[in-house]
């Protein structure tokens, strides 16, 4: 469509034509209108029929050739979910599933009238199917099974041998891989199981039979670790001596945490996970507490000492004017009994009487009793304070206190005696608890006295036995130490 233009003017393109590609860029000249209408005018001049119409005949530049078009789309195809699941990274193309196999193990695995049920016969068919499937399909035939369900119908059928089996398979076929475990102990102390890791990218039911698998595990470890706390309690009992006490070394804990599945934070199945992992563990009958518990009463023993806790007691006793006779047995909590057999004599002046008494090592031991009828006090060399009241002409409640022993308890009392009151034979009984000792109780709260398996830091700067203070020279020998040992030590 033309236009009119008005007199003295320039016909102007509504559209300016693109300068060719090789064509010089022209200058910019900043001049007169009259210059600029005279530059226009050569220039329309040389350019006749700018405001004629024509046909549109393409783009300026030729198009470049098409792509060759494709019937199938090149690399693997995933959906959205499939590749957060695979955190964003495209696997390399596997190998096809075998059809065949497939077909065996759905045969295998698929509930029917004449199949009705999944038996072991079943999961050992499909894992021998599942042992002849190439390694490059072996994962992408598991996955198949997952999303058919199959994967979840084979895994809840599995034992524990079987599950093993199964996940030893896929470790070898590269969908897994393994966790290594710790060595065992001393005394058959159990290590660290080994655990195969449990990858969020891997299908749920193979997740599922892994942590199943790290269960069963871990509860093995939890029988081994009962095991060997019992195994170390009888060799503490079997010790003879503070130094061989000492080399068995303390009772080991065992390191058994939900940080051993591996699982991190983000895990959506972290939580369920770890919940049945801790219900599946079960608990040892043995605890360390008791491990170390017993460790220090054994200690005491073999330091000349009684374990602190429970006891009960029995006393028997005759005697015969002057002559007096008694046997003691102390039985404690810990299964632990010391029988003591004392005799000597006795006499009585008014109220106030005075017992002697010697045991089978020639250890003496005197008692003052003061009796007021209904009630009598009486105490020993020992430190012990008994009081006791009448409950009958044959029959007397009493309680004890030994400060020095940490004892305290009570117990009944019966006795008889002849028509003439010369003879009398009589029976006590009596329960206590047993703490520790003043001397124990302030060695314990002191920290420059080692413990049973603590090094002691006058062995680090090589100080010889000799040249030991007297006072610490008689505490180490109270802790078994012995001259050869402690230069044994030293040497280290």
């Amino acid at each position: 469509m033309s236009r009119i233009d008005a007199p003295g003017s320039s016909p102007l393109s509504p559209d300016p034509t693109l300068p060719e590609p090789d064509a010089l860029t022209p200058e910019l000249r900043v001049g007169t209108t009259a210059s600029r209408r005279t530059s226009v005018s050569e220039s329309s001049a040389s350019a006749p029929g700018r405001n004629e119409l024509r046909a549109y005949d393409g783009p300026s530049v030729a198009p470049s050739a098409p792509r060759a078009s494709t019937t199938q789309a090149e690399g693997p195809a995933v959906s959205a979910r499939e590749l957060a699941v695979m955190g964003g990274r495209l696997r390399s193309p596997s190998a096809p599933v075998p059809e065949d196999v497939y077909a065996s193990v759905r045969s295998h695995l698929t509930r029917s009238l004449s199949n009705p049920f999944l038996t072991g016969g079943d999961v050992k068919a499909t894992h021998d199917a599942l042992g002849s499937v190439p390694r490059d399909a072996y994962r992408a035939t598991l996955e198949r099974m997952d999303r058919d369900g199959l994967l979840a119908s084979y895994v809840s059928r599995m034992d524990a041998p079987s599950r093993q089996s199964f996940l030893e398979q896929a470790a070898s076929k590269g969908v897994l891989s393994l966790r290594a475990g710790s060595a065992p102990g001393p005394l058959g102390m159990p290590g660290r199981p080994e655990t195969f890791v449990n990858d969020p990218k891997l299908p749920g039911a193979l997740r599922d039979a892994v942590n199943a698998h790290a269960t069963d595990t871990g509860r093995a470890a939890v029988v081994a670790y009962d095991a060997y706390l019992q195994r170390h309690g009888d060799a503490v009992a079997q010790a003879g001596s503070l130094p061989a006490l000492r080399a068995l070394g303390p009772p080991q804990a065992l390191d058994l945490r939900e940080t051993s599945l591996g699982l991190s934070w983000s895990d959506p199945r972290r939580e369920r996970y770890e919940a049945e992992w801790k219900a599946g563990l079960g608990r040892p009958q043995h605890s360390l507490v008791q491990a170390y518990a017993a460790v220090s009463a054994r200690a005491q023993v073999l330091s000349g000492e009684r374990p602190a806790g429970a006891f009960v007691s029995a006393e028997v006793s005759a005697s015969h004017d002057l002559l007096h006779f008694k046997s003691e047995a102390h039985a404690s909590a810990r299964g632990t009994t010391d029988v003591q057999t004392q005799a000597g004599v006795a006499a009585k002046a008014g109220p106030v009487g005075l017992e002697v008494m010697t045991d089978a090592h020639g250890k003496t031991e005197t008692q003052l009793q003061v009796d007021l009828g209904i009630a009598s006090v009486s105490r020993d060399s020992e430190g012990k304070v008994e009081l006791s009241l009448g409950a009958g002409s044959h029959a007397r409640a009493h309680a004890t206190l030994n400060p020095r022993t940490a004892e305290f308890g009570g117990g009944i009392a019966f006795e008889t005696s002849d028509k003439a009151g010369q003879s009398h034979a009589g029976l006590k009984l009596g329960y206590g608890l047993r703490g520790l000792t003043p001397e124990r109780a302030a060695q314990a709260v002191r920290g420059d006295i080692p413990g049973l398996f603590s090094r002691p830091r006058d062995l680090d700067p090589g100080v010889a036995w000799e040249a030991l203070p007297a006072e610490r020279r008689a505490l180490y020998e109270r802790q078994g130490w012995t001259r050869e040992e402690w230069a044994q030590d030293a040497r280290r």
